[in-house]
This record gives C-alpha cells, structure tokens and sequence, in this order.
C-alpha cells in the first residue's frame, strides 16, 4: 500500500506542476535549445561558454546548468525602466493660454488643432 500511495502522491504532485506556465515556457525553451545546438553542431559547454564565461571552465555543461545560467544573467540584469515622454509646451500666440502635456491627447491641444489646425498648432511647441 505504501508504493500505492507514493504514486498517487507523485502523480498529483505532477498535475499540479503541469498546470504551472512557467512549465510550458521552460520545455519550450529547452526543445528550442536543443534544437539550436542540433542545428549550429554547438555542445551544451560551447553554449555555457559563449552565455557565461565564467561558468565555462566549471565542468558542468548541462542543459539544466545553461538554463540556470541565463536566469541569472537575466536576474543581474539591470531593470530597463520605459522612458517617460518629456513634457511639451504649447503657447497659444492668439490668447498667450500655455498647455504642457506629455502626450498629444490633451483636450486643450485637441481644440486647438481643429480651430487652428495641426501644422499652426505644432509650430507653436516650446523648446
């Protein structure tokens, strides 16, 4: 009864982890590695050794390894953080009214492009 109930506990324990998307995303990582280095004739330590020098002369070359190898290197990684627009100023010449925004959806800046039109609007854009 013991190997009965070990199995039935491997085996939820599998259902549960299959229903994880990290899974998915790994196996289909690892098929596009392996095909990869079926295709390019690589070994799994030509890869290591072109992803992570320093783990190169490690001995250990394994597709698990390299894996682990390029989630640290994404983990050091620094965090590209999106630039945010930079702010534009508009100064109406007819009113002397100033609008600043960072986008072109500005309600103001819309009424003044259908009154004035884009191109009249455009040339008034502080620098």
């Amino acid at each position: 009864m013991t190997s009965l109930n070990e199995y039935l506990s491997l085996k939820s324990k599998l259902t549960k982890l299959e229903e994880k998307p990290d899974l998915a995303k790994d196996i289909a990582f690892t098929e596009e590695f392996l095909r990869l280095k079926e295709r390019y004739n690589f070994s799994a330590s030509d890869v290591l050794r072109l992803i992570k020098p320093s783990l190169a002369f490690t001995g250990i070359s394994s597709t698990e390894c390299i894996h682990e190898a390029l989630q640290s290197i994404a983990k050091d990684a620094p965090d590209i953080k999106s630039t945010a627009k930079s702010m534009r100023r508009y100064r109406n010449p007819h009113t002397g009214e100033v609008v600043e925004t960072r986008g072109s959806n500005h309600n103001r800046l819309k009424a003044w492009k259908e009154q004035y039109g884009s191109a009249a609007v455009t040339s008034w854009r502080e620098i």
